[in-house]
């Protein structure tokens, strides 16, 4: 279920439900599963796309190189998603992929590697989730940017 934001007057009725059926999309996309999503909450990600050419040259970018690795970038993306979920915890992050903690310091070693930016350093982190999330709106890797 989805709400949008409270707007003026009949028209404001349909915007709201236009945001509404938005976040739906949205949440789809993201993979979120909150019960209730408020239209409010995640006015981020519109802002992120909205120069979708700008968010497509940062995914290529950051995490482009990760197409070269064993298996495609679709593990490492989900690596990255899952250790950001968790607060940046690899123990927690190996716990949601079902993995040991040994293979999540690989992964993210590898990523490290791959790409030059290093998901624990904070000054790293901000470019590459934001470059996870971008890849997650646009359906890279799935998807041809």
């Amino acid at each position: 279920m989805a709400i949008g934001r409270p707007q003026p007057g009949p028209g404001g009725v349909v915007q709201s439900y236009e945001e509404a059926l938005n976040a739906l999309e949205l949440a789809e996309r993201l993979g979120l599963d909150d019960p209730v999503l408020r239209a409010a909450d995640l006015l981020v990600y519109p802002v992120l796309t909205r120069d979708r050419q700008a968010m497509a040259d940062l995914v290529l970018g950051t995490l482009g190189p990760l197409t070269t690795a064993r298996g495609g970038a679709e593990p490492l993306l989900d690596t990255l998603t899952a250790y950001f979920d968790s607060g940046c915890v690899a123990a927690e992050a190996a716990r949601r992929l079902s993995l040991s903690v040994r293979a999540m310091t690989y992964r993210l070693d590898r990523i490290h590697k791959l790409t030059g930016a290093n998901p624990a350093d904070p000054a790293h982190r901000y470019m590459l989730q934001t470059a996870v999330i971008g890849a997650r709106l646009l359906g890279w890797p799935a998807k041809d940017l």
